[in-house]
């Protein structure tokens, strides 16, 4: 009977308490059940693959299924390392690689056009300590590129490394080994020059002026698509993707094995315009271009020019003996090279046996050939 009075008191007791802390109560369970619940998703999504906690699972350890298939990318670019899929490489495999003699005076600067969607780029001095760039186009349609300048025999070497059509408008001519005519009629060289394919190739854009007002030279500018049709109508049957050695290319690495930052400096004469510096940038992976101390930025893009790649590449450099002011470079055989890649300097050597061959890039002292990241690579070519 006692018994019964304290159950009926501890009941009344608990009912008094429950009702006057109903809403504590209440939160209280309702967290205990989500935490008991999501331990156990917890737990269970490590053993199981069940479609209440992995809708792409399945069970019995079957493969999981796509909600939709990727597209695959399986074709390797052979310039850049890029990969493509079948539909999107069938845009590139059927075409010749394509250079382009491409102007860097200072005051032309502003005028550049296209470079950043170029797969490989050199640089170079073509007199006086001023650079010109050698691009090369093949993986993507370029609508507007320039101002396209005169040709130099080593541009015209570094061409024949892949065999590419040569963009150009006119070049030097003056007798002895700097003669661009001689060079073409020797070594085959695709040449498409302005003189002579004129304005179904190349459009005038008006002319770069020196402070005075005095002209400094007259821009012109080409596509992909016209210098394409313009080797295919002078040299009928050549517009095909030739047989040319590649290099080895890696993934990048990952970020958090990138160093926060890293930059290098360089001039190839003494100009001040002409300084290159570059910057590299942690989350792209990637080196942002400056030189004469600004940032150098494609009018197409608006946007500072990057490199995934870039290579100082260290040859010997001397006067064509010709009268003039035209440089030689001696662009086989092998020399110091030094390369820059995921914010990482490597020491190198380059090497090429003949102007037909490419030229490569090996770790120094050894002859294990690099691998460069996925994407365009710079070579500047400085005076040992």
């Amino acid at each position: 009977m006692k018994v019964r009075k304290r159950f009926h008191k501890v009941q009344f007791r608990l009912k008094r308490w429950l009702g006057t802390h109903r809403r504590g109560v209440g939160l209280t369970f309702w967290f205990l059940l989500f935490t008991v619940f999501g331990g156990a998703y917890y737990f269970l999504s490590q053993y199981f693959s069940l479609p209440i906690i992995n809708p792409l699972g399945t069970l019995g350890g079957e493969p999981l299924i796509a909600l939709s298939d990727p597209v695959k990318k399986e074709v390797l670019h052979p310039i850049t390392g890029v990969y493509y899929s079948n539909e999107a490489a069938k845009s590139w495999q059927g075409r010749r690689p394509l250079t382009v003699m491409i102007d860097n005076h200072q005051l032309a600067r502003p005028y550049l056009y296209g470079l950043q969607k170029a797969d490989v780029i050199y640089e170079a001095v073509a007199e006086g300590g001023i650079t010109r760039f050698l691009a090369v186009f093949h993986s993507k349609n370029v609508g507007k590129i320039g101002p396209v300048r005169s040709a130099r025999v080593y541009y015209m070497s570094w061409a024949l490394e892949f065999p590419a059509y040569y963009a150009h408008v006119g070049g030097a001519a003056t007798p002895g080994p700097a003669n661009i005519h001689s060079f073409i009629a020797q070594y085959n060289v695709l040449s498409l020059n302005q003189f002579r394919l004129g304005a179904s190739t190349y459009s005038f854009g008006g002319n770069v002026l020196l402070p005075g007002g005095g002209i400094l030279s007259h821009i012109n500018y080409t596509s992909t698509s016209k210098l394409w049709s313009a080797g295919e109508k002078l040299y009928s049957g050549t517009n095909k993707l030739p047989k040319f050695a590649q290099w080895d290319f890696k993934a990048d690495r990952p970020y958090d094995e990138r160093p926060e930052s890293q930059s290098l400096k360089f001039n190839f004469w003494y100009l001040p315009a002409y300084e290159v510096q570059w910057k590299y940038n942690r989350d792209t992976n990637s080196y942002l271009r400056w030189q004469g101390g600004k940032k150098h930025v494609d009018k197409a893009t608006k946007k500072q020019l990057s490199a995934k790649n870039v290579v100082l590449t260290y040859m010997t450099e001397r006067s064509a003996g010709d009268g003039t002011s035209h440089r030689l470079y001696t662009v086989t055989g092998k020399g110091n090279a030094v390369l820059y890649r995921d914010g990482r300097k490597v020491s190198a050597t380059w090497k090429r046996k003949s102007l037909s061959a490419r030229m490569k890039f090996y770790e120094r002292g050894t002859n294990k050939e690099l691998k460069f990241n996925r994407g365009l690579t710079w070579i500047e070519i400085v005076s040992k």
